[in-house]
């Protein structure tokens, strides 16, 4: 005749290794991942050590995304049975094939997945090849202005028209060339532009539609 034991349980190991149980995904620079990274300690057999309440702490692998690059917000977590859940930490900058690491004292380190961080929305524009010392009447270096979002990243996707105009005009020159330019990959190049009048101290301005630049000064 078949017996049935009375009820027992199988604890979990000591916790030995960390483990990314939800990885980090797509982000918008400055943004908080989302859903929130979670790293489990587990014990040698891949059991989560549900006794486990140590700190936690996930940075970025060197190597990773763009240089610059930093991990921002809460990175160390003190885990809740065994679980450290990171629901603040971003990214400043945009790129591709980032990872984080995780480390516990004690536990074997783990490697997240690869993700990849997008540039937020464009709010300002930056001179990213600025205006420099030229022969009046004679052609200007390139001069390149960028779409930006607010951490300094820039925005590929705008393609809006800029436009360069005389800011400061000490020399009361007058600026001859195309000055209005559509953005290409983000970047408005102007090529052709030339001030008639000697002076010292010019200024460009850039402008597309509220957005406002004004460049180093030049002569």
């Amino acid at each position: 005749t078949a017996a049935t034991s009375a009820a027992f349980n199988i604890t979990p190991a000591t916790a030995s290794v960390l483990v990314f149980t939800v990885q980090p995904t797509a982000a918008i620079a400055g943004d908080p991942i989302a859903p929130a990274v979670v790293v489990t300690a587990r014990d040698a057999l891949g059991n989560a050590a549900t006794g486990f309440s140590g700190n936690v702490t996930v940075d970025l692998t060197v190597g990773t995304g763009s240089a610059g690059a930093n991990l921002r917000g809460t990175r160390t977590v003190a885990a809740v049975a065994g679980v450290a859940t990171f629901p603040t930490i971003n990214v400043n900058r945009s790129g591709t094939g980032y990872t984080l690491t995780a480390k516990a004292t004690g536990l074997a380190d783990a490697t997240s997945g690869s993700f990849d961080v997008a540039a937020g929305p464009v709010t300002q524009l930056m001179f990213t090849a600025q205006p420099v010392t030229t022969t009046a009447g004679a052609t200007l270096p390139p001069v390149q202005v960028a779409a930006q979002d607010s951490l300094g990243n820039l925005v590929p996707g705008f393609t809006d028209a800029v436009t360069l105009s005389i800011g400061t005009n000490p020399g009361g020159g007058t600026l001859t060339g195309t000055a209005t330019v559509t953005a290409v990959g983000g970047v408005a190049t102007f090529s052709t532009l030339s001030i008639d009048k000697s002076g010292t101290g010019y200024r460009l301005a850039a402008t597309s539609g509220s957005l406002t630049r004004t460049s180093g000064a030049f002569s």
